[in-house]
């Protein structure tokens, strides 16, 4: 099921589920909500969200991307949030065990790479600390650093630890995953989804398979330079893009 994008007005009066996702830039967040409703079979149609849109913001009552709003139900932004629903919406194929030991293992995991504190959040810290301190020449453009960082909590302090904790995190996945093909059992779930879309950004793929600007490319790939990415996180994050999620990435 290719994603459907749309203009602001058409999203806006559609009903069902819409996807606001961040312009222009492959956001794990966004990607691993589009991955999840496309495996799931749920349709959608999704919107960009540009810098300053402020009729966006207005119309979803949150400030960032992604954005999903269900019928007339309140905008979810937080991928647990997201997952619920789209379980909701549909129940088969889950993508979370029904086991509890399991349930807990993925969720737990999950966090760990999407939530606040967790591998991604210090990778975005690390790429704005970058472009703050070298002018741009590594990590984020200036601009976008300085707004990233008003935004999540940047602090030089904050930011010594946030490599560090990335690369620690990598490991620790990598040896969650082993050589099996899913984190979680034998079937995917949408743990394999969240680790599959941050890898995008630590290892990025090539332009036939995720077309983005030569700035942004230049921009994560001078981040991820600084990264010990496993082999295997990257050929995991193959897998589930060949099988199970949408290729090319749309963004």
């Amino acid at each position: 099921m290719k994603t459907n994008y749309v203009d602001f007005e058409t999203a806006r009066a559609a009903s069902g589920l819409r996807l606001v996702t961040l312009a222009n830039v492959p956001s794990p967040w966004s990607e691993a909500a589009k991955g999840i409703f496309h495996v799931e079979k749920i349709p959608f149609v999704a919107t960009r969200l540009a810098p300053g849109d402020q009729a966006m913001r207005e119309w979803t009552g949150v400030k960032n991307a992604p954005a999903v709003m269900w019928n007339d139900e309140p905008a979810r932004s937080g991928w647990a949030e997201i997952l619920e629903l789209a379980e909701r919406i549909a129940p088969s194929p889950s993508l979370v065990p029904k086991d509890i030991e399991e349930r807990v293992k993925m969720l737990g995991l999950a966090h760990e790479m999407m939530g606040e504190g967790g591998i991604l959040w210090n990778a975005r810290i690390h790429a704005v600390h970058l472009g703050l301190t070298t002018n741009g020449e590594r990590g984020f453009p200036p601009p976008v650093a300085a707004y990233l960082g008003k935004r999540y909590g940047y602090a030089k302090e904050r930011a010594s630890d946030a490599l560090a904790i990335v690369n620690r995190g990598f490991r620790f996945f990598a040896e969650a995953l082993g050589a099996r093909a899913y984190f979680i059992g034998d079937r995917l779930s949408a743990l394999d989804i969240y680790v599959a879309s941050g890898m995008n950004l630590a290892a990025m793929p090539p332009e036939d398979r995720c077309g983005i600007s030569p700035m942004l490319r230049a921009a994560f790939a001078s981040t991820a330079k600084d990264y010990d990415v496993p082999a295997s996180l990257v050929a995991h994050r193959d897998r589930m893009y060949e099988k199970h999620l949408e290729l090319p990435i749309t963004i």
